[in-house]
């Protein structure tokens, strides 16, 4: 019996076929990631310069190959092999490792031709690719670390090529290429460490198993001994001397193997520490799963998350515990696709709880190394490892080149010397250089500016004592044209103080400068005119009354306000009223005017500052001559425009002493000469401040009116031509003054639209006359519709809707009996927002009507847009019918075209029968005039429905 070769170390031929084993089963990693990779390049590139049937014959012959390394595993895996077939075996699996390595190494350079690398189209394709590469070696490593031919061929076929084609490409691709190499000589210590920490593990390995055989055999002598002891037994005393002699060999070879047994022992120790060495250095721990009792051994995890225990209870709820809540379904994901098969590894990346309170990344990884006889996990090992600082310093350098690449300053780097390192797009978008056109150039040689000279040698003479300078200079754009900016420049110091870099921001201040420039105009001239605004003017009339004080002169003050320009601005919106503001500055400023006197004061209101005057001949001659020019038609766009003047004048220092009072006298005067019709003017005389008094006491009354209920409404019928009877009637508001008796709405609703007291007394008749519609409804007089006029103010607030919803609602008035009438300037003041309240009121039953037909610019153009029921024609075509063949012919087609629409007719200002005959013979449906009735009180208008129904009954 002999034990001897039992312990002898493993032969090289045995070690290399454990390494071919053990590499098939770390192969499924690559065989995987390869064809993903191969179809990726082919994404990637499918639109490029190389042919597509290229791309696919490369990508075809990559699978191909891993298809062959597939079948040769599988082979291996259930064939059982001598040691002759192993090693063709694993030749063949090296070869196919070469042809995928080249073939991927090799793709970068066919892919990637020198003249296209880190093109601007093409970074994003190149950089993912090199990453991809990247990673396929890192992969290799992994699957393939443990046998060094195996990762050396693949790894070299990889990243080789690569390297030559970066270093040949263009010298300033060296820098990447020689990183690359660092990156070839990284992968190759790393594959040096793990083949030789697998194969000292498969030495050991095959020590024990060979001691194994070992006990076994010792065991299998004791056994035969003990048999030929008891046979002999009986030969006692002649075995006794053999049998000790046998004793004492057995004891010599025990103390022998005990003593093997003890150094196989101290190197497995020497092998686990360097093992602990090395996962220390690496920061990564170890963690062993014993599914079975729960139980987890983990190692170095005081130094991953700050606990001191090693061995906890259970895995699962252990880390429950420390994981992120929203993390956890991650980890549960992956061990369930992993037990279930459907991954190799088990790999999940999630946050765990620090025993300091912060939340780490960790990355884990491991799989099931031991399974019953039912097929379920028993035990599972893995790696952990802290990828914190990784995964900061990734996302700080992403944070860093996104704020580089999106700030909305320039932003350059120089080396010591000044030159450029980089720019953002910012950089080129305000200089105009490309990148590419300035890095490795001097600063001095880019859009040098000589007469900055002086400010560089500043410039530099700051960065060198403090290391920054911040200021405004003017520098040069790459087109020539020079341009504002605001520069920050930092010096960069390494950590020993020497400098490296500097790094600077700057802005483009021509948009600023224009700002400030403009905002400097319009605080003090009018955009529109590019007269002298309300500021400018004051300033410039102190300054006048200043010097006339001084010089003992007199100075006028001319109010010039626009007749019938709010109508014009109101029918045709705010663009044609600017035009037409414009034209009337053009014309004031052709009357010879100094532009420096002129000023727009307000909408429609300029002022004119007359210096040294002294005749007022000449002043009347002054304002008879801009009068004259504003009253001349204004053409443009097919439109024929009629405005006027209506001009106020004050005299300094005749009626006023200081600059408001001249403002606020030449505004009265000026008023003065609206209320005598316009197109006229008048001098200040202190008359007009005791009218001013007056209307300031109108207005007071009037407030004080609307609490003390002193508006009365009148009604004026219309009578339907079909039926020859009142259906309807147009509510009119009166004031009941106290002292002043009835007044009409001439005297008072102007000053309430003025002050904004119209929308009180709008809502007010609003809901008086519905409230008396509905006693008339209740008294059995007829359905007679009540007609209530709309404000443009009351429109203006924007509350018209809420106010006839609470009306009908208070007053229980079937919508149908109420009509609101509005003209059509008010409707287009805002055209599309007054629609769409018109069709709500509609969508109520309310009726709708337009009044005063036929005196706006845009009646036809606009009028089918307009949802309204009832037109009313103007009392101005009226008025003459049956004298003019003109206003005829326009009643006329007025009738036909609203009947035409479906729309009902009434005319307003019927006075005589010749009128109704003429309108019935029209086919006009119903008429409203001083021939049916005048606008007459409750009272008398109960009378008349009364007589009616009598007469109808």
């Amino acid at each position: 019996m002999s034990t001897g070769s039992q312990l002898s170390p493993p032969s090289g031929q045995a070690l290399s076929d454990a390494h071919t084993r053990l590499l098939v089963q770390a192969l499924p990693m690559l065989n995987l990631v390869e064809p993903l990779a191969a179809l990726l390049l082919l994404w990637l590139y499918h639109d490029g310069s190389t042919p597509l049937w290229q791309l696919v014959t490369w990508a075809t012959l990559v699978i191909s190959v891993v298809f062959l390394r597939l079948v040769a595993g599988q082979l291996l895996r259930h064939l059982d092999t001598d040691a002759a077939s192993l090693r063709a075996w694993r030749i063949s699996l090296l070869m196919t490792l070469v042809a995928n390595g080249a073939l991927f190494g090799l793709a970068l350079v066919w892919l990637n031709p020198a003249e296209a690398l880190f093109q601007p189209g093409a970074v994003t394709a190149q950089a993912l690719a090199l990453t991809m590469v990247l990673g396929l070696t890192v992969v290799a490593v992994a699957s393939c670390g443990m046998y060094l031919p195996a990762a050396l061929t693949y790894v070299l076929s990889a990243l080789i090529p690569l390297a030559l084609h970066l270093w040949l490409a263009s010298p300033d691709y060296r820098l990447f290429s020689l990183g690359v190499l660092l990156y070839l000589v990284f992968s190759l210590l790393a594959i040096r460490r793990i083949s030789g920490a697998a194969r000292s593990t498969l030495s050991l390995q095959d020590s024990n198993n060979a001691l194994i055989r070992y006990l076994d055999s010792a065991r299998a002598d004791a056994e035969a001994l003990n048999e030929k002891l008891a046979r002999e037994i009986c030969e006692r005393k002649e075995a006794r001397h053999r049998l000790q002699e046998s004793r004492d060999r057995l004891e010599s070879t025990v103390t022998e193997r005990t003593r093997a047994l003890e150094q196989m022992n101290t190197e497995l120790a020497a092998t686990s520490q360097r093992l602990q060495l090395a996962l220390d250095a690496s920061n990564i721990c170890l963690w062993d799963w014993n599914l079975v009792t729960g139980e987890t051994f983990h190692s170095n995890f005081d130094r991953l998350l700050g606990f001191d225990d090693s061995t906890v209870g259970n895995f699962v709820e252990d880390l429950r515990k420390l994981v992120h809540p929203s993390d956890f379904p991650l980890i549960r994901q992956a061990m369930v696709d992993h037990f279930k098969g459907l991954t190799t590894q088990y790999q999940v990346v999630y946050r765990m709880q620090h025993a300091d309170g912060r939340w780490h990344w960790i990355a884990d990884e491991g799989r099931v190394v031991a399974w019953n006889q039912q097929g379920r996990a028993t035990r599972m090992i893995g790696t952990r490892r802290d990828i914190t600082e990784d995964k900061e310093a990734r996302e700080q350098l992403r944070l860093a080149a996104t704020v580089f690449e999106n700030a909305s300053e320039g932003i350059f780097i120089f080396d010591r010397n000044f030159r450029f390192l980089t720019v953002n797009d910012c950089f080129t978008r305000i200089t105009g250089y490309q990148d590419r056109e300035v890095v490795s150039h001097s600063v001095m040689d880019i859009g040098n500016v000589p007469e900055n000279e002086k400010l560089y040698r500043e410039i530099l003479s700051a960065l060198g004592k403090e290391g920054f300078w911040e200021g405004e200079l003017t520098e040069r754009r790459k087109s020539g044209e020079r341009y504002p900016e605001w520069l920050q420049i930092s010096a960069v110091y390494d950590e020993s103080g020497r400098l490296t870099h500097y790094v600077g921001m700057f802005s483009d201040l021509t948009a600023r400068k224009e700002a400030e420039e403009r905002v400097q105009f319009l605080s003090n001239f009018d955009r529109l005119t590019g007269f002298a605004n309300r500021n400018q003017f004051r300033e410039r009339l102190q300054k006048c009354l200043t010097l006339s004080r001084l010089n003992r002169k007199k100075a006028a003050l001319v109010f010039i306000d626009l007749d019938r320009f709010r109508p014009i601005n109101d029918s045709l919106g705010h663009e044609v009223g600017d035009r037409l503001l414009k034209l009337a500055a053009e014309r004031l400023r052709g009357c010879g005017f100094d532009e420096d006197n002129l000023a727009r004061v307000g909408g429609d209101e300029f002022t004119l500052i007359v210096e040294q005057y002294s005749d007022p001949r000449a002043l009347e001659h002054v304002c008879n001559k801009l009068i004259n020019a504003m009253r001349r038609p204004f053409h443009f766009d097919q439109h024929e425009l009629l405005l006027g003047a209506s001009v106020g004048i004050s005299v300094f220092p005749d009626t006023a002493q200081d600059v408001q009072t001249l403002i606020n006298q030449a505004d009265l005067a000026m008023h003065q000469a609206k209320r005598a019709g316009g197109n006229n003017f008048q001098f200040y005389s202190s008359d007009m401040r005791v009218a001013s008094v007056e209307q300031l006491a109108l207005e007071t009354s009037l407030r004080k009116a609307i609490f003390k209920n002193e508006f009365v409404v009148h009604y004026q019928p219309k009578m339907d031509l079909g039926r020859n009877c009142i259906t309807s009637v147009e509510a009119l508001v009166r004031w009941q003054h106290p002292t002043m008796g009835l007044l009409p709405p001439k005297d008072f609703i102007p000053l309430a639209e003025e002050t904004g007291l119209i929308s009180a007394i709008g809502e007010l008749v609003l809901e008086r006359s519905c409230r008396q519609a509905m006693q008339w409804y209740n008294s059995g007089l007829g359905d007679i519709c009540v007609s209530v006029n709309l404000s443009a103010h009351q429109f203006r607030k924007g509350n018209v809707l809420e106010i006839v919803d609470r009306v009908l609602e208070t007053t229980g008035l079937p919508a149908e009996l109420l009509e609101l009438e509005l003209t059509e300037s008010l409707i287009m003041e805002d055209l599309d927002k007054n629609i769409a309240l018109l069709q709500a009121l509609r969508t109520r039953g309310v009726e709708l009507s337009l009044d005063d037909f036929g005196t706006g610019y845009s009646s036809l153009s606009y009028l089918k847009r307009f949802p309204i029921d009832t037109l009313k024609i103007d009392r101005s075509f009226i008025t003459e019918l049956d004298q003019s063949p003109d206003d005829a012919a326009i009643t006329r087609a007025i009738i036909d075209m609203a009947h035409s629409l479906n729309l009902r007719v009434v005319a307003e200002g019927v006075e005589t029968d010749s009128h109704l005959e003429i309108l019935r013979g029209m086919g006009c449906d119903s008429i409203q005039g001083y021939l049916i009735s005048r606008p007459v009180p409750e009272a008398e208008l109960l009378q008349l429905l009364e007589t009616q129904k009598q007469a109808r009954a």
